[in-house]
């Protein structure tokens, strides 16, 4: 049995999923909270194992509640629940620990999916929410050659852009063939802009590269 804790300051939506859930023989709702210290106080009397949490809630909102909550209850899984996608919200509420992110138009059925399926430790995520996340990998990947370009520079290393390319995947281990088939150029064109990068750095050895631009990254720096 899953024992939800649903917390939500909107009294019409709390009564649609508590109608929803009992229809379940195996998730419980044990109780009910209105905003975040609210929520924080009932996990102590209700050792809920799951948190369905509403973002935009007076007193201390979903994002600090789930932080709190994490902090204390590690294991406790975290579903939080807004009307939109906004962008800056989910990467905090993904920062701070969620182990998921959905928007309040779905559906009971995919509700009740979404429950079970954190449950044994799965990701949950709506569709708007997903193409948002993968926007955000797309730019941080970018981002990553971009810093990696101007640490190479400070270095006094300038790459031309094709090597900066074939440096980032290099630093990502991809074997030749593999950048070779995304480039779309020859296996032995790589190599020899490969070539070309190890006398650039001064450095001849493919594991001695890597780990070298590895080391221009600090760990705040790369995430």
């Amino acid at each position: 049995m899953v024992k939800v804790l649903l917390v939500d300051d909107q009294r019409l939506f709390t009564d649609g999923i508590l109608a929803i859930l009992a229809e379940t023989d195996d998730i419980q709702v044990v109780g009910v909270a209105t905003n975040g210290k609210e929520a924080i106080a009932k996990f102590q009397q209700y050792e809920p194992d799951l948190a369905l949490m509403d973002i935009h809630m007076p007193h201390v909102n979903g994002i600090r509640a789930t932080l709190d909550i994490k902090e204390r209850y590690p294991d406790v899984k975290v579903i939080l629940l807004t009307t939109f996608a906004d962008e800056d919200l989910i990467v905090r509420g993904f920062n701070v620990g969620a182990d998921g992110y959905l928007l309040k138009d779905l559906n009971g059925e995919k509700l009740i999916w979404a429950i079970r399926e954190a449950e044994r430790g799965e990701m949950v995520i709506s569709g708007p929410v997903a193409r948002i996340l993968a926007k955000k990998i797309r730019e941080y990947k970018y981002d990553k050659k971009e810093i990696l370009r101007q640490k190479l520079a400070t270095l006094e290393v300038v790459l031309t852009p094709r090597e900066l390319e074939i440096a980032y995947m290099l630093m990502e281990e991809e074997t030749n063939k593999s950048i070779a088939q995304k480039l779309y150029l020859s296996e032995g064109t790589i190599k020899n802009y490969i070539s070309d990068l190890y006398h650039k750095l001064n450095i001849h050895s493919r594991k001695r590269v890597i780990d070298f631009l590895k080391g221009l990254f600090s760990k705040k720096e790369y995430w």
